[in-house]
């Protein structure tokens, strides 16, 4: 890398980490007024000011990502990305786990408030059968940008170390991906059929949503006997 493109990268990197800590601040500041809210609808109102700020967050933290997997950055900035990486995926935690929590306080209140049309076992049971929807759509998402990614390595005239390596990366993720999608499709079957343990799912909940969030990290482990406490034969041939 020549003098003038590491000033112009250094140039870029400044101004994102500048980016983040404003970003980090206003949701520090939406989090404090949710924190606050004293009445469901206002926090739901301060709820969609928190995913916006954290909408931006993920994306400089894609960004920052990308110059951490760089060997032309130097030490000392990396240092600083990957602080930056660690408090926006500290505050992304904190967004999921505020989310989590007003939609299962949303749930029992439509559950108390309908008596006994929708109980709050139903509720629960609705409330998993969406996360495991939004987890396989959330997987299937990211097999697409995997493909793209792919497409875009197989259309170069010539792979240095790092694409090849990148390359080796990609289909080991769409190999891990295309299994998850399966267990959880197959799980979803079972929750819809009344067959699962929801208290089961909740012990693997945090495993798979850490794997959907981290799968590109160098060092994200990939537990391959998460499932192995469901019966899931009965499903296997309808996959």
């Amino acid at each position: 890398m020549t003098a003038a493109a590491a000033r112009k990268l250094q140039k870029e990197i400044e101004n994102v980490l500048k980016k983040v800590d404003d970003g980090i601040d206003e949701f520090a500041e939406y989090w404090e007024q949710a924190t606050a809210a004293s009445s469901g609808p206002q926090r739901e109102r301060i709820g969609e000011e928190l995913k916006k700020s954290i909408n931006k967050l993920q994306r400089f933290r894609v960004q920052i990502r990308e110059w951490l997997a760089q060997s032309g950055v130097q030490s000392d900035c990396k240092d600083k990305l990957e602080n930056a990486r660690k408090r926006v995926e500290s505050d992304m935690q904190r967004f999921k786990d505020f989310e989590r929590d007003l939609k299962t306080k949303a749930f029992s209140t439509n559950a108390l408030n309908r008596g006994d049309e929708l109980e709050l076992e139903d509720a629960e049971k609705q409330r998993y059968q969406e996360w495991l929807a939004q987890t396989i759509q959330g997987l299937n998402d990211q097999l697409d940008q995997f493909e793209a990614d792919l497409e875009i390595l197989a259309n170069k005239r010539s792979l240095g170390s790092d694409d090849k390596a990148r390359q080796g990366n990609l289909r080991t993720l769409q190999e891990r991906h295309r299994w998850h999608i399966k267990k959880l499709e197959q799980l979803l079957r079972a929750v819809d059929n009344e067959a699962v343990s929801l208290s089961d799912l909740a012990v693997i909940r945090d495993s798979v949503d850490f794997y959907v969030d981290n799968n590109q990290e160098p060092d994200c482990y990939h537990d391959e006997t998460l499932y192995d406490g469901f019966d899931l034969v009965e499903y296997e041939d309808k996959s």
